[in-house]
């Protein structure tokens, strides 16, 4: 396929273009040429400014291939996120899940922080948090890309880790994450069946319990209402996009770290309000 051909496909437009057309092409090429440049092979060197931002803001990251970062973390089942014991939920999720019989161990949460609230084939998920239980732990991992043209490797990653899921824990993963990510991988070649797993969305139970007296139901709202929590200072979800786009186009790091600080503080959530729900 063509380059123009594929550049189209990835804007979410057909692959054939008239004479006249491709003079706006031409011109959009021309415009993406600096950050295609960023974006080639070999521009390790702009990932290791962006690895020592983020472990100077405190998060624990190393390169898995070119483009490719990724951040770990183990938190104690004894460690309380604001109110809440995060081991609690291994009691709580049972009640939210009909004939739930996966062992916690196969528990996912899952959460991603996009290029945009669209969708459709021009939005990319660039970063996918995951939490998981493991031993008396809670490993947490956040998959970042750095590069466009890393995409399948990173994919490869999250679907690793998604192939050893038993149920997945989202909010408003049912109608966004999971399409998002299902596009993702339909477009890079990957055969994941996210459809096969079990997935429990915490916003739906949520609307069942709070819609009536609630403006709205988002997880923000759900925090403060349930958890007390009021995130000052934290970067909001919808300036996640203008953080990535900042680091591909001009090589500005800071963004990013409050991008994962801001998918960290998600999945934490996700444990406390299932108590909440059960109770």
């Amino acid at each position: 396929m063509r380059l123009d051909q594929r550049l189209r496909l990835l804007q979410g437009e057909p692959a054939t273009s008239s004479v006249r057309e491709q003079g706006g092409l031409a011109a959009r090429l021309r415009r993406l040429a600096p950050d295609a440049r960023r974006l080639a092979p070999g521009k390790a060197a702009d990932e290791q400014v962006l690895i020592d931002a983020l472990e100077a803001d405190g998060h624990r990251v190393e390169r898995l291939v070119p483009g490719v970062v990724r951040g770990q973390e183990r938190i104690g089942v004894d460690d309380r996120h604001d109110r809440a014991r995060l081991g609690d939920v291994l009691s709580a999720l049972p009640g939210l899940v009909d004939g739930l019989a996966c062992h916690p161990a196969g528990w996912l949460f899952l959460d991603t922080e996009t290029s945009g609230l669209a969708g459709g084939t021009g939005t990319w998920a660039f970063l996918c948090g995951l939490l998981r239980f493991e031993s008396r732990d809670l490993l947490l991992r956040q998959y970042l890309l750095t590069r466009l043209d890393a995409e399948r490797p990173f994919l490869e990653a999250v679907a690793t880790e998604l192939g050893a899921a038993g149920l997945l824990i989202t909010y408003n993963g049912k109608s966004f994450d999971g399409p998002l990510l299902a596009t993702r991988f339909r477009l890079a070649g990957l055969s994941v069946a996210l459809d096969d797993k079990p997935h429990l969305d915490l916003l739906h139970p949520m609307r069942r319990a709070f819609a009536h007296l609630w403006p709205d139901c988002r997880l923000a709202t759900a925090e403060k209402r349930l958890l007390g929590l009021d995130r000052d200072g934290d970067l909001p979800g919808s300036e996640a996009p203008a953080a990535w786009l900042a680091w591909l186009r001009r090589g500005e790091a800071q963004g990013l770290a409050g991008v994962l600080r801001h998918n960290r503080s998600d999945l934490l959530s996700l444990p406390d309000l299932a108590q909440i729900l059960l109770r």
